[in-house]
């Protein structure tokens, strides 16, 4: 129910953003829709169907303007076909939709939010009016659309640093977190979509990905361009079928992997000796894409090898893998 209520807060959003876009308004330093807007694009949703999370719902028009309805359909073909395009990653098509550079970042943003997290074993499914395809939003994606918010020539100097929530300025929309491992203080700016986790998570542990600054001991002294600010997810990773080259991976029985924060408070850890797995990445989402990657490796040189090929410990990772997964012929492949 929080992924559900957090997916419907953040499609209003995405709502009210491509209602600016359609009344021709320009997005400010802070985002503040006037009243009359508001009441143009509200989503409203029945409850979810018994016994499931399928939610049906309508953007509705609360004023008297008597062209909403065709605006209001104008603003969701318009989001669904930015969804398809962003899904695609279709760049061209994208920057064509939403020409407002802060916008699109911003409605980008917000498709990373409205997707399920890394390793949560769930996927979503917009439906337009019964209109076209739906928009299908699965746990990779986050991680290739956070590939569109920044260049090929910034990507080696962009790091995500993990520290706690020490302070937060809202007239400054500035925050302050403290680096563990230098017991740092470094502050950042924020766009004020992430306020409410922020006040969710003060005092607790976040992380804030850019461009960052280090020091001469190889430690982040100063981040500029912030790209992205969240909230640091330790949830047990779902585990579901893996596709590898021409197989997919499928397991056995219902598998989770909780996750750990490291020493240092940088990096998200997952270790799993039976198997032979030892996985780290700085973010939940870069994560998930190492531990399939791994576990394509492990069940290769393990899964699939002859016993006779095998040390006494190394076949004992291959009958734990065989115990709980099974390889299946990707017909496609």
């Amino acid at each position: 129910m929080s992924l559900l209520t957090q997916s419907l807060t953040t499609l209003q959003e995405l709502i009210h953003l491509f209602a600016l876009q359609e009344e021709g308004r320009t997005l400010r330093q802070r985002l503040r829709l006037p009243d009359e807007l508001k009441n143009k694009y509200v989503l409203c949703c029945r409850p979810p169907e018994t016994g499931s999370f399928a939610v049906s719902g309508r953007v509705t028009n609360m004023t008297d303007d008597l062209l909403a309805g065709e605006k209001i359909a104008h603003v969701m073909n318009r989001f669904h076909a930015f969804g398809h395009a962003a899904v695609r990653m279709e760049l061209d098509v994208i920057a064509q939709l939403v020409p407002d550079s802060r916008v699109r970042s911003r409605a980008l943003s917000c498709l990373v939010t409205l997707s399920p997290p890394a390793g949560s074993g769930h996927r979503y499914e917009l439906f337009n009016g019964g209109s076209g395809p739906p928009l299908q939003l699965d746990e990779t994606l986050p991680v290739r659309l956070e590939q569109l918010f920044k260049s090929p020539e910034e990507s080696a100097e962009v790091q995500t640093v993990t520290g706690r929530l020490e302070r937060i300025s809202f007239s400054d929309r500035t925050l302050t977190v403290n680096y563990a491992p230098k017991g740092r203080w470094l502050e950042c700016s924020y766009e004020e979509s992430v306020e409410p986790m922020l006040l969710e998570n003060r005092r607790d542990l976040i992380q804030v990905t850019g461009r960052v600054i280090m020091d001469e001991e190889n430690h982040p002294k100063k981040i500029v361009e912030v790209e992205q600010v969240r909230d640091l997810d330790l949830s047990p990773f779902v585990l579901g079928e893996i596709p590898g080259a021409g197989f997919q991976l499928k397991p056995r029985h219902p598998l989770q992997l909780q996750p750990v924060l490291s020493d240092s408070q940088q990096l998200i850890c997952i270790e799993h000796s039976e198997w032979g797995l030892d996985v780290f990445a700085p973010t939940r989402s870069q994560l998930f894409e190492e531990l399939k990657e791994q576990l394509l490796v492990l069940w290769i040189e393990y899964g699939r090898e002859e016993d006779s090929e095998l040390s006494p410990p190394a076949l004992q990772v291959k009958r734990q893998l065989q115990a709980d997964w099974e390889e299946v012929v990707d017909a496609q492949g």
